[in-house]
């Protein structure tokens, strides 16, 4: 996934300076050969991208699309909603702001909400070591980014069998569709 995201992280940093990630969906089934970056939505404040992984024969087996927002709020001045969680605790972890200037020198994605003393985690970054995690090679998910985690919030990951959710503290984060 990690290699997905760096290919992301070619684009303009000027254009995407801010954004947020509201979705991704990730699909991989292989290893590839060569990886495209395109385009496919640009408007003002919401952008679709897509990285295609090729493999040797010309087959797809990875994609990585992602839905970005620029944000009219600040990050985290909107409180999210409580929920219970569903499913198992699976796995919980805190990122550092090492582990973020870990991400952004393997990624290259240098967003300005990835900076600074109290960094929001990027989704990617997040959905990586969940994949690492969970040891799977091969995925189909689709995220949904809810609320920012930043540096130092505790991440609790409880999963079902359709589903996977990320809470900090009482409030859930993300939720992956499997």
């Amino acid at each position: 996934m990690l290699e997905l995201a760096h290919k992301l992280a070619d684009s303009d940093s000027k254009f995407f300076g801010g954004w947020v990630l509201a979705g991704a969906e990730v699909h991989i089934h292989g290893k590839a050969q060569q990886l495209e970056n395109n385009i496919l939505l640009e408007k003002q404040r919401k952008c679709i991208m897509q990285v295609l992984g090729t493999a040797a024969d010309g087959s797809e087996v990875k994609e990585l699309r992602v839905f970005l927002v620029l944000p009219q709020n600040s990050l985290g001045t909107k409180t999210a909603a409580a929920s219970e969680p569903q499913g198992q605790l699976l796995c919980k972890h805190s990122f550092s702001v090492q582990d973020v200037r870990a991400y952004v020198g393997v990624t290259g994605d240098e967003n300005i909400i990835h900076q600074g003393r109290h960094p929001v985690i990027p989704g990617l970054c997040m959905a990586a070591w969940l994949q690492q995690k969970l040891q799977l090679t091969e995925l189909d998910w689709r995220i949904s980014f809810l609320a920012p985690v930043f540096a130092g919030d505790e991440l609790y990951v409880y999963g079902s069998k359709q589903e996977l959710q990320g809470y900090v503290g009482s409030s859930k984060v993300f939720t992956i569709k499997i």
